[in-house]
């Protein structure tokens, strides 16, 4: 009858196809208008129920599209969101199938009511994933990401929507746990299409030393956490730990020696993979269970780690070689480095730069120390090729770290070291060359004395601008090694000494990489730019022979030694740690040389000048 033909079309347009009676007009399914044999009640009632059809079909074309399409469908976890997509509408198919079988098995008419009555309870579940899929077509979230938007979704409190999306997350979650297991358990990151919140980071990996002296590259990666991938419902700080426990793992085991015995996880990496797979079995995620989880796992991994680095491999002794190094604590062994490698490095590197002073470093070496074994091999210098800079300031130290030492002094941390030790070098290149300079005015100074010269008035003010000199860097000097060296080292071995995790001991030594460039000014722009001109002036002040140059660079010392006076008190007031109190009271007793400048400022036709050369 023409009855059970409209109902069975229905069912057919019910999943999503469109057909004479019922045709797609704009996008969504409705009542052909040209037909005349439905009553206005007839034709609201089943306008109703296709509204449900076309969001079905929405859902239906979008999960084909993404469904086993990888990268170019979106990737891993939009298609696991597809596959929870699919999963939902079980139920509304069922039922069509239902009314189908009931309308084939005897039934003369199966009532439009019936069919609304057994169709609408979907259509608030349908119409969310509708809105849901609509958002991710809008906003096109990056990979795991796409978690999050579907988690703050199912917050909803409409009977049926919540169930429904958190049964999709839970599809979604299953691809976050298959990640997490390679990266909790092996420390490996399974990622084809970039989606996972941790990355891998591109730049040179550790040198590392072996047992009999050679050096190799670490096998091992460098990643970082993308803060702005972690999806909402896991926190930052549980990322970080995520991100602690698989790097932690794929560093100590990609360079793993044979005859270290057992992995960091040992004999509980079984217990922790079915404490997992139990989490990804379950219908829904529960972030307090998975923090209780992540917990356990960095707990092992730490206290393990903690044991074979700081106790077994002796952290704080190959610290104290890194220090000596980058510190330059010992001062005997680049004092005569310096010596012997000034002429190379004050001009532009060349193509012979590197060897020179490769041998430059091997001679000092020799010469100045007796275990020798420590650093030979193990340190080098190395010099940039930029024919723009001159050779010094482009000097920086490799430096081979031990296994499994290279999980604390790592790549990052060796380039903070690099900052810190060519600040220090050119300080203590300024101030070996200020000695040699008053070696040097002494014997001069007694030719001049009996000779009876009459420039002594200009070398007076020379003398005294090169004693200002000595003296301010003799106390920048001291404040550098002893107020914050000295302090920063001795409060980090009394932590190391006192931790009882690893995450506690690389944390004390980025703590104490951060605070020693904070302390020498590396952070605060205006202050090293103003110290780094004044050694510089320093410098060109120690090489001058030209009586006019020497004067003018007397002028220019005053300004910016004036100009660092300035910045430090202003520092002092904001914000200054207690060593830096310190400094000032060396540098500026009393204020001494604040208020000379000030008063040569006030003198008739120099203030003003005074004042804009400052600026």
């Amino acid at each position: 009858s023409l009855l059970q033909e409209m109902l069975h079309e229905l069912l057919v347009a019910l999943r999503g196809h469109p057909g004479y009676i019922f045709c797609e007009k704009g996008g969504s399914l409705a009542v052909n208008s040209s037909l005349p044999f439905f009553h206005p009640c007839e034709v609201a009632i089943i306008n109703q129920l296709l509204k449900v059809a076309t969001d079905y079909k929405v859902l239906s074309q979008f999960i084909s599209s993404h469904v086993s399409c990888g990268a170019d469908g979106g990737g891993m976890y939009l298609e696991a969101v597809c596959q929870g997509l699919d999963l939902v509408l079980d139920p509304y198919r069922d039922t069509v199938t239902k009314l189908e079988r009931d309308m084939l098995g005897g039934c003369d008419t199966v009532p439009l009511s019936l069919v609304q009555h057994r169709l609408l309870p979907h259509k608030p579940v349908l119409r969310s994933l509708v809105m849901l899929v609509q958002k991710l077509k809008q906003e096109q979230p990056v990979g795991v990401m796409v978690l999050d938007m579907v988690y703050k979704a199912s917050s909803s409190g409409v009977a049926g929507v919540g169930a429904a999306l958190r049964q999709v997350l839970a599809e979604g979650h299953k691809v976050l746990y298959k990640q997490l297991l390679a990266w909790l358990l092996q420390g490996a990151l399974y990622d084809p299409h970039g989606e996972f919140f941790i990355v891998k980071e591109d730049g040179e990996e550790s040198l590392l030393v072996g047992e009999e002296g050679d050096t190799s590259r670490s096998k091992s990666g460098r990643y970082k956490l993308e803060y702005d991938l972690v999806p909402g419902h896991i926190s930052h700080r549980l990322a970080e730990k995520i991100y602690f426990i698989g790097e932690s793992i794929q560093l100590f085991e990609s360079d793993r020696r044979v005859e270290v015995q057992g992995a960091v996880l040992r004999e509980r990496e079984a217990e922790f993979y079915q404490a997992l797979t139990k989490l990804r079995d379950r219908e829904e995620f529960v972030v307090s269970e998975f923090g209780q989880f992540v917990d356990r796992i960095r707990e092992s991994v730490s206290s393990h780690l903690h044991h074979l680095v700081v106790e077994e491999s002796g952290l704080v002794g190959e610290l104290r070689i890194v220090w000596d190094m980058f510190t330059m604590a010992r001062g005997e062994l680049f004092h005569a480095f310096i010596h012997l490698a000034d002429k190379r490095l004050s001009v532009p590197p060349t193509g012979a730069t590197q060897h020179d002073i490769s041998q430059a470093w091997l001679s000092a070496i020799m010469s100045h120390t007796e275990t020798e074994e420590n650093i030979l091999g193990r340190v080098s210098v190395l010099v940039g090729r930029d024919t723009a800079k001159m050779g010094w300031d482009q000097v920086s130290l490799q430096y081979a770290v031990p296994w499994p030492l290279h999980l604390v002094v790592t790549p990052t941390a060796l380039e903070k070291y690099n900052l810190i030790f060519s600040f220090l070098l050119l300080v203590r290149r300024t101030q070996a060359a200020l000695h040699q300079l008053w070696a040097e005015a002494m014997f001069k100074s007694r030719v001049s004395r009996r000779k009876g010269d009459k420039t002594r008035d200009v070398l007076d003010t020379v003398a005294q601008t090169r004693q200002h000199m000595t003296f301010l860097v003799d106390n920048l000097q001291y404040y550098l090694m002893a107020d914050v060296l000295d302090t920063q080292v001795s409060a980090l071995t009394n932590k190391l000494a006192n931790s009882t995790s690893f995450e506690d001991v690389r944390s004390f030594h980025d703590q104490f990489l951060n605070q020693v460039q904070a302390s020498i000014f590396l952070h605060n722009a205006p202050v090293n730019k103003c110290l780094v001109n004044t050694l510089t002036v320093c410098l060109q002040f120690c090489s001058s022979s030209n009586p006019d140059t020497t004067t003018s660079l007397c002028t220019s010392f005053s300004r910016h030694s004036s100009l660092l006076l300035q910045l430090l008190t202003s520092l002092r007031l904001q914000m200054a740690p207690t060593s830096l109190a310190q400094l000032l009271t060396r540098i500026d007793y009393n204020r001494f040389f604040s208020k000379k400048e000030k008063g040569q400022q006030g003198k008739p036709g120099d203030g003003e000048q005074s004042r804009t050369d400052t600026v």
